[in-house]
């Protein structure tokens, strides 16, 4: 496609948006249509616009828009052979990201295997667990986690309206995450993991973590929850396979299992997002049988390429480490925050997140405030989402790459977002009970 055919006049943008919600039978999540070449943080949209996205696509984007590097890497492997590579003759890019990826997952998590979507990682994993479980079949899974949309992966989510008229098998239990405000928090998702337990003996496959809930609130933890938990687990019989679709280099390490010093308990791990693609790392206990997981599709030329490239920039490139590209953005996101808590102390009420992947909650966190606050950013000229309910979030998912200027240009958006939807509700905005 032409460069000029991605930009539209305002009329047909705004058709163009009504006719493909139709086509897909509902409209889209944000009225946007991506169009020509953005820049670092920027995205430009078709008809003209630019807009700050300070959620990488729901964290794909890690490098931001338009970067020349993976341009280049994306052309060059466009340019190769085949389009998409399957299992049975895998090239060169195969190669490089496995590599890759083996490097980072520690000494336990010795074996991957790639695949196209989050969904499909998780099916693997899941399918590589009931197999060396087998006959046991149960998952124990956090209250508020999401794990996919697949039959399988929608009964592990914990959101209800995912598998509306769907048959489930009623396999899963769940148990509360960790509440910050509860100090008997830990103890007692511990008591209800035994319940689940004693409930069902000799069942249990395996228990699913979810190391920041992202559907589910931005929810964090600390590492001692987790130890907890996983220890537990461990002694029960059960594997412990963690979600890292969306954590996975947002923290400090590539893996947040890594950042939160677990690698001596985790089993199986799914990543996803950031790779253009997707992959099943897990132990050797963990390898299935030749003909479990298969496939034509492991995942398109290009997306293994730039997969791989981003994972040595983000090695090469100083962003890993406690010192690294990574943790400094974070810091700059929580003086932001907390510079925004200052201006507005009746607004920012409670904060959560780990690393590159913030949100916090905005007054009580009411659903309808909460999506009209998004809605009015992006009439500012900013990209959020929601995430979560009762308390909903808003939350940020930024590249990696992002500057001062686009971090205030950012939070100043958001700002007089808040303002407005403050003013027509009548909402506080200096103090808590102004």
């Amino acid at each position: 496609m032409a460069a000029r055919e991605r930009s539209l006049p305002s009329d047909a943008y705004d058709a163009d948006l009504v006719r493909l919600g139709e086509m897909r039978g509902q409209p889209l999540a944000f009225p946007l249509l991506a169009g020509g070449v953005g820049d670092g943080a920027h995205v430009q949209l078709a008809d003209g616009r630019q807009v700050l996205d300070l959620v990488s696509g729901i964290g794909p984007y890690v490098f931001g828009h338009d970067d020349q590097d993976l341009l280049e890497t994306a052309a060059i492997a466009a340019a190769s052979d085949v389009a998409f590579q399957g299992h049975v003759l895998p090239g060169p890019e195969y190669f490089r990201l496995c590599d890759r990826l083996l490097r980072h997952s520690g000494e336990q998590l010795e074996h991957v295997w790639l695949a196209l979507s989050g969904s499909m990682a998780n099916e693997n994993a899941w399918k590589m667990i009931l197999q060396k479980r087998a006959p046991a079949e149960r998952v124990i899974a956090f209250e508020h986690a999401f794990h996919g949309r697949t039959i399988a992966m929608a009964e592990l989510t914990d959101r209800p309206e995912y598998r509306e008229d769907l048959p489930i098998r009623d396999i899963v239990d769940r148990i509360p995450f960790y509440d910050a405000d509860d100090p008997d928090s830990t103890q007692r998702s511990l008591d209800a993991l035994d319940r689940a337990l004693e409930a069902h003996p000799g069942e249990h496959a395996a228990m699913c973590f979810e190391l920041v809930q992202g559907e589910g609130g931005f929810n964090d933890a600390p590492p001692t929850f987790f130890r907890s938990l996983m220890e537990r687990c461990r002694r029960a019989g059960l594997a412990v396979w963690v979600d890292e679709i969306q954590t996975f280099a947002r923290t400090s390490e590539l893996f947040a299992f890594r950042t939160l010093g677990l690698d001596d308990l985790v089993d199986v791990v799914t990543i996803g997002k950031i790779l253009h693609g997707s992959a099943t790392l897990f132990s050797a206990d963990y390898r299935p049988k030749p003909k479990l997981v298969a496939g034509t599709w492991a995942g398109a030329t290009v997306g293994m390429a730039m997969g791989a490239r981003i994972l040595e920039r983000l090695e090469e490139e100083g962003y890993l480490g406690p010192e690294g590209g990574i943790a400094r953005l974070t810091n700059r996101l929580e003086d932001a925050f907390g510079r925004l808590a200052e201006r507005l102390p009746g607004v920012v009420t409670a904060r959560s997140g780990l690393g590159a992947m913030q949100g916090f909650v905005a007054w009580t966190g009411d659903r309808a405030i909460t999506e009209e606050i998004v809605t009015t950013s992006l009439e500012e000229g900013a990209l959020f989402q929601t995430a979560g309910a009762n308390p909903m979030k808003i939350r940020l998912l930024p590249p990696l790459t992002l500057t001062e200027g686009e971090l205030d240009a950012g939070f100043a958006t958001l700002e007089r977002a808040l303002r407005r939807v403050a003013q027509r509700h009548g909402l506080p905005i200096d103090s808590a009970g102004a």
